[in-house]
């Protein structure tokens, strides 16, 4: 049982899976978080709100979910960055009440002079948002093939042509001050950020309801949808579908919670797949296919690092095992996969037959029932879970039905109707 989280460990966690790009793992937001906690040092900001801004900074770019938007924002120059400003907000604003940072993300592009969508201007932006503002263009100007200490007067010399424009003048020079130790530069792209920035902000273990680890689930599977116009409701049907047969299974009120959770994060290293991949209207070829059979390592290896998260990790990351040893990407066989690990699979397989894809419009019930018992008899899949499918058929369609109408913002578990 999750009694208490490292919530800044969580984060920090979670955020690895938005941080991959077509240049690969880029870890934007370990690097944002970094800069903005040395310029919060220099402030003297107190622990507590230097952990406010790392949690803020660390899932700052929370609204852009495709790499298209991730390559535009690249450019130090941006015409309208507040699109995903608004988005990242909108998604944190149901957890203002365990970190309260959607502000802070809702405005970490705003101008110093007041020339933003806000018309916020000056000292009336949050300081906050202006040190991530100012630590993200920092990040954006440093070049990974070049020796960082030769850059350093360049990325410098640029912030300050921007002073009182884009940026809060004190800050420019915090930076200043800051960038004088060689330190600090070596640090930024360090293969150790990480551990850099555990030791920063310290643990800070709360303890969580699960009604709010359950809340922080729907704001990733919503940057994990947010991909694919075709995905955007796909891990919230898993999530409700899992919770559904795990409540008709036995499972008590919390693991069937555990499930719904498991379920919402399932494809998080869906996030480390191009889009043109998840959007191709044909068959995909072996490349691109091999592509995809990574999705469940990295969320496997991604919640595997967050402590007590053990189990939910393996229903999440295990759904396409198959039972004769044959899935992906472990080759786990019957007595390695675990009855929650089943439930997922079959869950997964059901959500993406009754959704429609790129190549094909969702599937009629009968059909689905003829493909899950022929899984069945090719020993994929457990024939005991698709029978509790197969008997709750009605509530899994209520709860695709319900979730087209909510415009996928529901989770379902029998537990909890």
């Amino acid at each position: 049982m999750i009694q208490k989280t490292d919530l800044n460990k969580l984060l920090l966690t979670l955020s690895l899976a938005m941080d991959f790009s077509r240049h690969g793992l880029m870890r934007h937001h370990q690097r944002v978080a970094f800069i903005s906690l040395r310029i919060g040092e220099e402030l003297g900001l107190t622990l507590e709100q230097k952990q406010k801004l790392f949690r803020a900074a660390v899932v700052h770019d929370a609204g852009v979910s495709t790499w298209r938007e991730k390559s535009y924002l690249e450019s130090f120059d941006l015409v309208n960055p507040w699109d995903h400003c608004r988005s990242g907000a909108q998604l944190f604003k149901s957890l203002d009440g365990i970190i309260n940072i959607s502000d802070i993300i809702l405005y970490h592009h705003d101008r110093w002079d007041g020339a933003s969508e806000s018309g916020l201007a000056s000292e009336a932006i949050p300081l906050e948002s202006r040190i991530i503002h100012l630590a993200d263009r920092v990040d954006v100007l440093v070049s990974r093939d070049a020796c960082l200490l030769d850059q350093r007067d360049d990325v410098v010399a640029k912030i300050k042509s921007q002073s009182g424009v884009l940026f809060d003048p004190l800050l420019v020079e915090v930076l200043e001050q800051v960038a004088v130790k060689e330190c600090f530069w070596f640090d930024l792209l360090s293969e150790f950020i990480q551990y850099q920035l555990e030791e920063d902000v310290a643990t800070d273990f709360i303890s969580l309801e699960m009604t709010d680890l359950l809340s922080l689930g729907e704001v990733f599977a919503s940057i994990i949808d947010g991909k694919s116009a075709f995905t955007h409701r796909h891990s919230r049907l898993v999530s409700g579908v899992a919770g559904l047969l795990a409540g008709q299974m036995g499972y008590s009120r919390y693991r069937c919670d555990m499930m719904l959770l498991a379920g919402l994060m399932h494809d998080l290293g869906k996030l480390t797949i191009p889009e043109n991949i998840l959007e191709k209207p044909g068959t995909l070829d072996g490349s691109e296919y091999n592509l995809i059979k990574q999705h469940t390592y990295y969320t496997y290896k991604i919640l595997g690092m967050i402590r007590g998260f053990e189990e939910i990790r393996d229903w999440a990351a295990f759904h396409h095992e198959k039972l004769d040893g044959n899935g992906y990407p472990f080759h786990l066989k019957h007595g390695q996969i675990s009855h929650g690990s089943r439930i997922m699979a079959v869950a997964d397989i059901y959500s993406a037959l009754v959704e429609d894809r790129p190549y094909r419009n969702g599937m009629p019930e009968p059909k689905i029932k003829e493909i899950l018992w022929n899984e069945v008899k090719r020993k994929h899949i457990d024939g005991e879970v698709v029978d509790a499918l197969v008997r709750n058929i009605d509530g899994a369609r209520e709860i695709y039905n319900r979730l087209k109408l909510a415009a996928g913002n529901f989770i379902c578990c029998s537990n909890r109707v």
